[in-house]
């Protein structure tokens, strides 16, 4: 998400949205996301299937309840975003998942639906791809905690780290059948990783 400058006094080098006569999107900007959370929060806040005794409700464990629907299907595990010698469920990531709803695991296995990673050449990364999982960079989680929301997947490419590619199939087939090289198998290794 952008920083929002309407104003011109915070926003010299490319100009404010003031100075451009516009605002942010309308539907996916901060302010409309904001709105629709506050619309939440206000709904389950004051729902009469809770009665009528609003001063012995808390809206912190509203925020809470509305926080943890973001990401409840998901199960994250995490691949080369902290150091092995880091306790996984210390990191503010790992926290952060949690907090969001989704269940994180040291380990895959058949539940896992993300790998969060920085590289797609890690072994759970390929592990993401030849299962059909969704891999993610950390940016991913921090998009949903950031806009309350689960954002796409595909908007959240990891790259593999030694040439800079993107782990999407189509791209890294059409970069193998396209390459005038492609006959001394460079590519061959991308096409096996994602399939």
């Amino acid at each position: 998400m952008e920083i929002y400058h309407y104003f011109s006094s915070s926003c010299r080098q490319f100009g404010s949205l003031s100075e451009l006569k516009g605002d942010e999107n309308e539907a996916g900007g901060a302010l409309a996301t904001v709105l629709g959370v506050l619309k939440s929060i206000h709904e389950k806040f004051f729902d009469p299937e809770h009665g009528d005794d609003f001063a012995a409700r808390d809206v912190r464990q509203v925020l809470k309840q509305i926080r943890k629907e973001v990401l409840k299907d998901c199960k994250i595990v995490f691949s080369r975003v902290f150091s092995t010698k880091y306790q996984a469920a210390n990191h503010h990531l790992w926290k952060m998942a949690e907090q969001l709803g989704a269940k994180c695991s040291i380990e895959v296995d058949s539940s896992v639906t993300h790998v969060v990673s920085t590289d797609a050449g890690t072994d759970k990364s390929r592990w993401a791809l030849q299962h059909g999982k969704f891999l993610v960079h950390p940016r991913w989680l921090e998009a949903a905690n950031y806009m309350w929301n689960r954002k796409s997947e595909d908007e959240f490419p990891v790259l593999l780290a030694d040439i800079g590619f993107p782990t999407s199939f189509e791209f890294c087939w059409e970069m193998w059948r396209n390459h005038p090289y492609s006959d001394t198998g460079i590519y061959e290794d991308l096409y096996t990783l994602t399939n």
